[in-house]
């Protein structure tokens, strides 16, 4: 996966090859300028690529709204999306709120309840309170925060997360939300908190200035509980039994009125939709929620078909005769009988009374990866559609301005878009297009990235390798960026995991793919079909990757591959080439990637090979991750554990190092360039069983349990003979690397929110300013200048930047 042996620096003309390898943290190039630098940092990419959520509006205007990634990140704007600051908590937000009486004061559900008084410049925790805190850690194969609390403390350990958070629109002193099963409340300003706790997880919080004054309403699936705020009474109304189990609720008062409505979604018993989405009703109450009907509009019930599946329903708090639902499957018949699925966004302008849609897409099979729809016409998209536009997106949520319900943003998939008429018109807010046909980050950067590639003949063309959205590559140095996967076969194209230039052969490129992404995380691998479900293998490109074949003879279509190295002392056209395959274990090319071979001996049972590197006195060190062991029936031994082999005779031969006590999960290793003895190992620390076969399996085979691994990083200074720590072993590391630039610098990359440098060799470190994504994958040193680093994320594409030290 990362080119981690060093050739330094080959000039031919005005062509400079230089390969090293590819850390997991920022780092300052020059030593004597560290400390007097400020740190800096750009993300860089086409923006969007992942899912996101929870949009959620400002009272004070529609140009300020924020929005979450399901990796950890959350993207405040307050010019309409034409730019966004990301804002990081650990474990990422769960709920968002606004305050209705300053437009500074936002509210951030996270682990924690965050406050920010200044528009989100700064945060301050106010619930728990960093005294009732007895021990914070990371812990799992996400290295989730987790909050030990004092025995005192109200905190809901069990639940762990701050959910539908609510300011009083009568006295902002009065803040409300929820954590599982418990309702809480304050009422001097989030100094002191109280709780109480209901039937089941709550959902929804509603309270407002006028007819509710006095009364916060708290809905669950089943129930709907009144909070009386005087007397902190709580009163019980509990759903009808045909919409049970109940979810996604919102309502609000009708425009220029005090009528309330509210509306509910509930999914039906009736068969899956494609086995796996369900059919669903809509519901409304009228009265507060003591009687409740279901909605029929023929829209809504599609009576010339079958039920439709809806995901989300929303509408404007001020203004909720005005309600979006999204759908990711709505079928419908042509008179033979053909079935099209759509998905997108319907509306309502009359409290539910007929609906239309405002956003269709699809009209196929409603498949991924089946290019047979078609995106919606009223929407001006970036480059998403263009890539993904003609196939199944997800449509993932949407919100609606207080205000005005023809305002609203709605995500998926890959983008946020927005409309400002009531969806009669779309438009992306998520990268800016250039004039020819590139594409630039604004801020909302949502997407797993690897590596970045620098190729040797042009210092103006750089690469990413990308989980969901594959190659892309740009010819400014990262100001503009283009996707570039023609040529990649349809059922490998979900991730490049690597890429690897040629130093000799102008426009040559190999890389690395997989129809599976976020290996080597152990979600990925707890189905055991998950080895013959996928497909990948390796593509080359004669023309800088612009396009692409495969080139992988002797691998088959079903080759995971996940990383990929050239010798480069082999000869040009001749190259010799190694490839690790998740699935299968290490490949070799002895004809420049025409044929590859199986190179396993030496290898046990786990052949979950992950990284290879090569080191420039010839020796090859294999990274094989921890994974299920499917066919045991010892519950002592349910899992293989992760291994770091060593092969001095070009991989014809493998053997496996001690490095510390089993089992461990190593993730990448780096070597010092002027020292080839000199050896680091990235690796994990403890996860759960069901890190690795999931809860149900874990549960069957005597219960979950605690597998401790020490992670860090480890050094052997004698080739591989003997291993000593050198960094917290609590820490997980995802990658370890060695600045080619400056003697004796290290980065390393961890899921601890936090990256660190070494000038010492990794006798000591520091962490680096200003980065503080929770999931970090590598850092890699700007070739063009080496003064800056290329931060490589879990969900939140690269960081550019020169990396100060604290």
């Amino acid at each position: 996966m990362r080119k981690k042996y060093y050739t330094r620096i080959n000039v031919t003309g005005s062509c400079i090859a230089f390969i090293f390898f590819i850390c997991s943290n920022t780092s300052l190039c020059q030593e004597n300028k560290s400390d007097s630098l400020k740190t800096t940092w750009e993300k860089i990419g086409p923006g969007g690529g992942g899912a996101t959520f929870l949009p959620t509006f400002s009272y004070h205007t529609p140009n300020r709204f924020i929005i979450r990634c399901d990796m950890t990140g959350s993207y405040l704007t307050s010019n309409g999306g034409q730019f966004y600051k990301q804002l990081n908590f650990d474990n990422g937000a769960a709920g968002y709120a606004f305050d209705e009486h300053n437009a500074q004061s936002i509210y951030v559900g996270s682990s924690v309840l965050n406050h920010s008084a200044d528009g989100g410049k700064t945060w301050e925790q106010v619930f728990p309170k960093r005294s009732e805190i007895k021990k914070e850690f990371y812990y799992g194969d996400h290295a989730e925060y987790t909050i030990e609390a004092e025995s005192s403390s109200l905190y809901a350990s069990e639940f762990a997360q701050v959910k539908n958070i609510c300011v009083d629109p009568v006295n902002s002193r009065f803040v409300y939300f929820s954590m599982g099963n418990y309702f809480f409340y304050s009422q001097n300003a989030c100094k002191t908190f109280k709780r109480i706790t209901v039937g089941h997880p709550i959902s929804f919080i509603y309270t407002n200035a006028t007819n509710t004054k006095n009364d916060t309403y708290i809905f669950t699936a089943a129930a709907v509980y009144v909070f009386n705020k005087l007397s902190h009474s709580l009163k019980q109304n509990d759903l009808p039994e045909k919409m049970l189990p109940a979810f996604s609720f919102c309502g609000g008062s009708i425009s220029k009125s005090n009528k309330i409505i509210f509306y509910a979604l509930h999914h039906d018993n009736e068969n899956l939709i494609q086995d796996q989405y369900n059919r669903t009703d809509v519901w409304m109450t009228e009265d507060m929620g003591a009687t409740w009907k279901k909605i029929n509009d023929p829209l809504i019930t599609n009576n010339q078909s079958a039920k439709p599946n809806f995901a989300k329903i929303s509408c404007a708090q001020f203004d909720a005769a005005h309600a979006f639902l999204i759908s990711d499957l709505y079928e419908e018949k042509d008179k033979d009988g053909t079935v099209h699925y759509w998905y997108g966004a319907l509306k309502t302008n009359d409290a539910g009374k007929q609906w239309h849609w405002v956003l269709k897409e699809g009209g196929g099979t409603g498949k991924y990866g089946i290019k047979d729809g078609t995106d919606a016409k009223n929407l001006k998209d970036a480059w998403a559609s263009k890539a993904f536009g003609d196939e199944f997106i997800e449509v993932e949520d949407i919100g609606v301005y207080p205000h005005d319900g023809n305002t609203a943003v709605l995500t998926d998939w890959y983008r946020a878009i927005k409309t400002t008429d009531g969806g009669n018109t779309w438009q992306q807010i998520y990268s800016t297009p250039q004039t020819d046909e590139s594409y630039t980050s604004i801020g909302f950067d949502v997407t797993n990235t690897y590596g970045v590639h620098f190729d040797p003949y042009d210092s103006n063309h750089i690469a990413i390798s990308y989980t969901d959205i594959g190659f892309h590559h740009s010819y400014n140095k990262g100001k503009s960026w283009i996707r570039s996967v023609k040529g990649v076969p349809a059922a490998w194209v979900n991730t490049c995991y690597w890429v690897v230039f040629d130093p000799l052969v102008k426009n040559k490129v190999w890389s690395a793919w997989s129809g599976m992404h976020d290996i080597p995380r152990g979600k990925m691998t707890r189905n055991p079909a998950w080895k013959n479900n996928f497909k990948g293998g390796v593509c080359v490109s004669e023309d800088g990757g612009k396009t692409w074949e495969p080139s992988n003879t002797g691998m088959n279509d079903n080759s995971l591959v996940t990383s990929i190295i050239i010798d480069e002392k082999s000869a040009a056209g001749k190259r010799i080439l190694y490839a690790t395959a998740y699935n299968k274990g290490i490949f070799k090319s002895t004809d420049d990637g025409k044929t590859w071979q199986l190179k396993n001996n030496g290898i046990a049972k786990n052949n979950c090979a992950f990284e290879i590197t090569l080191l420039a006195n010839g020796n090859l060190f294999l990274v094989v991750s921890a994974t299920p062991d499917y066919e045991s029936k010892n519950n002592d031994s349910l899992f293989y554990s992760g291994a770091v082999y060593q092969s001095t005779d070009a991989a014809e031969t493998w053997q496996k190092l001690n490095i510390t006590a089993e089992p461990f999960f190593p993730n990448g290793v780096a070597a010092d360039p002027d020292d080839p003895n000199r050896i680091y190992v990235a690796c994990w620390a403890g996860i759960d069983l069901s890190d690795l076969l999931g809860n149900t399996a874990a549960k069957a085979k005597g219960g979950n349990k605690k597998i401790e691994m020490k992670g860090g990083i480890f050094l052997s200074e004698d080739a591989g003979k003997t291993w000593s720590s050198i960094f917290d072993e609590q820490q997980y590391v995802y990658d370890v690397a060695v600045d080619p630039f400056n003697k004796g610098r290290l980065y390393c990359n961890t899921f601890n929110k936090a990256a660190y440098r070494s000038d010492d060799y990794g006798k000591t470190w520091k962490q680096i300013e200003g980065y503080d994504f929770h999931w970090g994958h590598r850092v890699i040193v700007d070739q063009n200048d080496p003064e800056k680093v290329y931060i490589t994320t879990f969900g939140s594409s690269v960081w550019h930047g020169i990396p100060v030290v604290k």
